[in-house]
């Protein structure tokens, strides 16, 4: 028996395999890059007291032109065998997308509403997120709304940061019940996202208690220097 055309064709299948998930890997990692990019320009946007996001929604124009991108790799069955290869990617997306929606609308968006964006005209889903991948990009979309009640806070926005606060509690209550078991890898995102809690929750303390104790200028110090440890911490957490 010639045992040759069968490796032959074996290395075939593996060398295409191969080939396919470096494509699934670049373009996610493309799809993160450009995500990433979405929400700075969102920051710079609500910094600005704005409510013009349209840098942002170019942004995702160019990322759901990636995403078409994506679909073609992972069609059908491939779609779970290289799920963990663009599941980053989706996350990050959904990161911003959530982000995007509660600065215009001040609520959390629903996995339908993902959904909908990978819908043609006719209503055909040409791609769906993974319910865990929807799980743990809201739980990174957390971080960002952290950064954004620090930062209006020390425009003298108090309310509206205590109100992002509320949020984030009930965000964590839901994810509680969804982490362990369930859910592992919400885990380590967890000890993110009650770290942001407790920044947003001094912040608010530190303004609403002692912010009469200083000068505006150095109260903004204060403020400042907690964003600057959040930063640093919510860092050294992804980096474990």
């Amino acid at each position: 028996m010639d045992i040759i055309p069968f490796f032959t064709e074996a290395r075939n299948v593996l060398d295409a395999h191969h080939d396919r998930r470096e494509r699934v890997i670049k373009v996610s990692r493309d799809i993160t890059a450009q995500s990433k990019k979405m929400v700075f320009a969102l920051h710079r946007a609500a910094q600005r007291n704005g409510t013009n996001y349209d840098e942002a929604k170019t942004k995702k124009e160019e990322i759901m032109k990636m995403f078409r991108l994506l679909a073609l790799e992972i069609d059908g069955p491939d779609y779970y065998r290289y799920s963990r290869s663009f599941a980053g990617g989706f996350e990050e997306f959904i990161e911003g997308v959530a982000f995007l929606h509660y600065l215009e609308n001040n609520s959390l968006v629903t996995k339908s509403e993902i959904n909908c964006l990978f819908q043609d005209e006719a209503g055909n889903q040409w791609l769906f997120v993974r319910d865990e991948d929807f799980i743990l990009g809201i739980a990174d979309f957390t971080g960002e709304l952290t950064r954004y009640a620090i930062n209006i806070i020390t425009t003298g926005k108090y309310e509206q940061a205590l109100k992002i606060c509320r949020f984030l509690r009930q965000i964590n209550t839901d994810c509680d019940i969804l982490a362990g078991s369930t859910l592992p890898q919400l885990n380590k995102k967890m000890v993110a996202l009650r770290s942001s809690i407790a920044k947003v929750e001094r912040a608010c303390y530190a303004f609403q208690i002692r912010g009469s104790e200083y000068p505006k200028e150095m109260y903004h110090q204060i403020i400042r220097e907690v964003q600057s440890r959040y930063d640093q911490e919510r860092q050294h957490i992804g980096e474990e």
